[in-house]
């Protein structure tokens, strides 16, 4: 008689073990929402991000990249592509560049009263070059523009490539049309 006692609530265990209520499933949609939730929080550039939805815009940007030697100013022509040096992503297209202006730079010269003056030398073989460039860009609320996945704002540092020639500089100008 104790073998059927125990066999009864044996099986009554398996049942309650085995069983998926409501409350166990709102329980874990609960742990699902918050790990989410801290991935969001402490990854702000992880793929969570790459899935909000940004607005699409026309933007023209300025990048300036100093000391280019004047025999290089021909291979940096309108209508040529623009590459990300690093992601190999396009972007955008030049649409205007200005070479006016030659490369200064700020050299320090000692004065016959032992003290040291900053003085402005040009260099009449090398320019620098403003190069503005247009593309669609992303715009995601708190982060700013992005062309491909790579950031576009002013002060930021950027590894330009052109068909012919390639260089480094920093954008110095935003406009969104």
């Amino acid at each position: 008689m104790n073998n059927s006692a125990n066999s009864v609530t044996d099986s009554s265990k398996k049942k309650k073990i085995g069983r998926f209520n409501l409350i166990d499933l709102i329980l874990v949609v609960i742990i699902l929402l918050v790990i989410a939730a801290v991935l969001y929080v402490f990854a702000p550039f992880s793929w969570i991000k790459k899935l909000a939805v940004g607005e699409h815009e026309q933007i023209q940007y300025t990048v300036e990249i100093m000391g280019v030697d004047e025999a290089l100013l021909e291979k940096i022509k309108e209508n040529d592509t623009v590459v990300d040096s690093v992601s190999k992503n396009t972007l955008g297209t030049v649409i205007a560049i200005d070479y006016n202006t030659k490369y200064t730079e700020l050299q320090y010269v000692q004065k016959e009263t032992d003290e040291k003056e900053g003085v402005l030398v040009e260099y009449p073989d090398r320019y620098n070059v403003q190069i503005t460039i247009a593309a669609e860009a992303d715009y995601v609320e708190k982060e700013g523009y992005s062309v491909n996945h790579c950031r576009i704002a002013v002060g930021e540092k950027m590894a330009l490539r052109f068909p012919d020639f390639a260089g480094e500089g920093y954008c110095i100008g935003l406009l969104s049309e």
